[in-house]
């Protein structure tokens, strides 16, 4: 009878490590755009991450990659913003600019774009 309420603590402790991993898979990443630029020039994210670009600038901005067409918006106006779920199966690197200021370096990224599965795959397949 004193296995139960091991069993008890066990389920409880598998119920909270669940619902937080859960609430920090919840959280979208945020890419602002100001007057000074992106905010985080180099990121790195799990595959089927959402991205959210928000222009926090007073002027328009427009999202493009070459590499990763996910991540190309159309023109956002001051306040609006942009969610571009991260796509693919490996991990890859992409580029972004601002269309809109193509020669401000200071408005371009990069994103690493990560995928555990893919990984496991890999190590389990060797």
């Amino acid at each position: 009878m004193r296995l139960e309420p091991m069993r008890m603590v066990a389920v409880v402790t598998l119920l909270v490590c669940g619902c937080v991993s859960i609430a920090r898979s919840s959280r979208s990443p945020v890419e602002r755009l100001d007057e000074r630029g992106v905010s985080a020039p180099s990121l790195t994210l799990e595959v089927g991450s959402v991205l959210q670009f928000v222009n926090a600038d007073s002027h328009p901005h427009q999202i493009y990659s070459n590499d990763c067409n996910e991540l190309s918006s159309t023109v956002l106006q001051p306040g609006e913003t942009y969610n571009a779920m991260l796509l693919g199966i490996g991990g890859k690197l992409c580029h972004f600019q601002d269309l809109l200021a193509p020669l401000s370096s200071s408005y371009s990224g990069t994103i690493r774009v990560h995928d555990a599965e893919e990984e496991r795959r890999l190590e389990t397949a060797d």
